[in-house]
């Protein structure tokens, strides 16, 4: 004897992502996993998420980005700068944008080293701790003088600016100091009167200074396996925390917090001792291959905080080019795909004084990040998973014959199925937008349910299962005829 249950519903998605969790706990507002949809645009629905628009024309061919920044000129003009090996990889360029167009800005440094970027008093520092420094008013460079000093400056990988002084570290001689300027006189700053370092406890054997970092009242002092922290007066002898961040690419700095990557996950401080957020996406987290921990990179734009992690492998699926997005208001996560591996991430001004989120990639482009419907030319793959939906008793199996799939803008999107712990998900039939009643039957005790499809502006509102038939004694007792 068999008994049929009531309509069930999957809707009101909100929760984002949460794994790894048992099913008799997963908030049915959850997903598994998520891919290149985003739960904020409307509450309660997955839409695609918006596309990425090439900034200009490909600067090198094959090339991964070096370093991404924008100066402002004191006229208020914006001159994005992006660094790249030169064809050949025999040496570095830093490219200027005007006029839509990219331009050799400086030539002749060091391959494949990592440029980071500082402005203070209307003069961009770039360093990548081999080169002689440089600076730029927007127009040209200069390598003496100007008004950070900086023929005297520490040639150090690290640059940031803090209570009216610029600090820096990775010095190759000296791995475990942090530098620090005189305060301004007279518009400009000194490396040679007012100036100091302090060594960060090097016989810690926690690595020698990865990246700088700051939040209200301290500068943070990152290390491979620590993080410092530094009020100008005091280091505070403990470490805030013992888990570091393995490069500068990996800190992110946004709403007066610093989120940073280590392999156990993603973290956030306010200068205390830091939290991790990353718990819902453990099972993201744990797939980062242990070579890629060094190359995760971030950005933050005040609302959500992204991290480029590679390519994973999941449920035996790989997804390459991954970042991962998450809310900062709501502290949900999502998860995102990408034509080509985005390698430094930064932001630019528009014409309206708004920030633009821009990002260069392995493959000489810079992206203007979350706009238009498409990457480039590229359609935009989607996909939403729900795994171990149990439907009631999970030893009992059901039969589910009707399945009906609430979306829009999706022409032509595919429901497959995974029952019982199964290796690979079926293919049950297609659906397109606005109701989709699908009338082949599956059968199983649990189920992980998969929605997938490709193209611009498409929700997923929900799901309904009618016609259950569920068994009165445990195991599986139907003949399956179908899948």
């Amino acid at each position: 004897m068999v008994t049929k249950a009531e309509t069930q519903s999957i809707r009101g998605v909100a929760e984002g992502i949460i794994q790894p969790i048992d099913s008799s706990v997963r908030p049915s507002t959850s997903v598994y996993l998520a891919c290149n949809l985003v739960f904020h645009d409307k509450l309660g629905r997955m839409v695609v998420r918006n596309g990425s628009t090439q900034l200009g024309s490909q600067i090198t061919d094959g090339m991964s980005c070096l370093g991404l920044y924008t100066h402002v000129t004191t006229g208020g003009t914006k001159v994005p700068l992006a660094v790249f090996n030169a064809t050949g990889d025999a040496t570095s360029v830093v490219s200027k944008y005007t006029s839509s167009t990219w331009s050799n800005a400086k030539t002749g440094l060091t391959a494949s080293a990592k440029m980071r970027f500082a402005t203070f008093l209307d003069t961009t520092v770039r360093v990548n701790g081999t080169d002689v420094i440089s600076s730029t008013d927007g127009a040209s460079w200069v390598t003496t003088g100007g008004n950070l000093d900086i023929g005297n400056m520490p040639v150090g990988k690290y640059v940031i600016e803090f209570q009216d002084r610029i600090y820096t570290a990775g010095v190759s001689s000296n791995p475990d100091r942090l530098y620090f300027s005189a305060v301004p006189v007279g518009g400009t700053i000194s490396w040679t009167s007012g100036n100091g370092y302090i060594d960060i406890e090097p016989e810690e054997g926690a690595g020698s200074i990865t990246g700088l970092a700051k939040v209200p009242d301290y500068v943070l002092i990152f290390k491979e396996r620590s993080v410092k922290r530094w009020d100008y007066s005091s280091t505070f002898p403990e470490s805030l925390v013992d888990i570091g961040c393995p490069s500068q690419e990996g800190i992110v700095m946004t709403k007066q917090s610093v989120f940073y990557f280590n392999k156990r996950g993603i973290y956030e401080t306010t200068g205390g001792y830091p939290r991790k957020v990353s718990s819902r996406i453990q099972d993201i987290i744990d797939a980062i291959p242990s070579t890629y921990y060094a190359s995760v990179s971030g950005w933050g734009d005040g609302e959500s905080v992204f991290f480029s992690i590679g390519d994973i492998t999941l449920e035996g699926q790989t997804y390459s080019n991954v970042v991962v997005e998450y809310r900062i208001d709501t502290q949900v996560w999502t998860m995102h795909t990408y034509p080509t591996e985005i390698k430094v991430w930064s932001c630019m001004i528009d014409s309206y004084g708004d920030y633009i989120v821009i990002a260069g990639d392995d493959d000489g482009n810079v992206w203007q990040m979350f706009t238009g419907l498409t990457d480039g030319s590229t359609s935009i793959p989607w996909e939403v998973i729900w795994k171990e939906i149990e439907f009631g008793s999970r030893g009992k199996e059901k039969t589910i014959s009707r399945t009906i799939i609430y979306s829009e803008n999706v022409p032509n999107g595919v429901l497959s199925v995974k029952r019982d712990g199964d290796d690979t998900f079926r293919i049950i039939n297609n659906f397109v937008s606005r109701v989709s009643e699908i009338k082949d039957a599956y059968s199983g005790n649990y189920f992980d349910i998969k929605l997938q499809g490709v193209g611009a502006a498409a929700e997923i509102i929900g799901i309904d299962f009618e016609d259950i038939i569920i068994g009165t004694t445990y195991g599986n007792q139907f003949t399956r005829t179908k899948y």
